[in-house]
């Protein structure tokens, strides 16, 4: 990004992904991916073209591609940001809001973005042995399934980790 040339690396990330749907696709494979993008891509009218474009052109269905939107980005530039992510609904990209903390500001996003996955901040793997980091974590899952969400336990590594996300309502890890 401090180079400028973040939209361009976020092109060819997408391109390689679009790249493996259309594959997996015409091979009659389901397969959905998570790609993280720049919010400097993201406001670029021509971005959200093109990839409208490409997305029909190929024939890719929409909903096998989630664009991840960082909590921090999203912060900062949400008018931007829902303003793309309404624009690509249309063609069926869903979205993610990933590096999640609990917050007023953090919670408002919940409604102001269309939203299908909500991936909570890497500091809860280790809930299970934390009672107040759990409470948390189960208000904030709480929280997302009230509002539709799908909720994302990230970077579990231990098997009581796993368990007790399991058991605190997490959809996938």
């Amino acid at each position: 990004e401090l180079a400028g040339r973040i939209v361009e690396l976020d092109r060819q990330v997408m391109e390689r992904v679009l790249d493996l749907l259309s594959r997996y696709q015409m091979e009659g494979k389901s397969l959905r991916l998570f790609v993280s993008q720049s919010p400097r891509s993201l406001a670029r009218e021509a971005f959200a073209e093109w990839l409208m474009q490409t997305i029909a052109e190929r024939g890719i269905e929409g909903t096998s591609l989630i664009i991840d939107l960082r909590l921090d980005d999203a912060l900062i530039h949400s008018v931007t940001l829902r303003q793309f992510c309404n624009r690509l609904m249309t063609a069926g990209v869903q979205f993610c809001l990933s590096q999640f903390e609990p917050g007023r500001e953090a919670e408002a996003l919940l409604a102001q973005l269309p939203l299908g996955y909500l991936r909570v901040s890497n500091r809860y793997a280790a809930a299970h042995n934390d009672p107040g980091l759990r409470d948390q974590l189960r208000g904030m899952i709480d929280l997302a399934h009230r509002t539709g969400l799908q909720v994302i336990g990230q970077q579990i590594e231990d098997p009581q980790a796993a368990a007790a996300m399991w058991m605190g309502g997490v959809d996938f890890i």
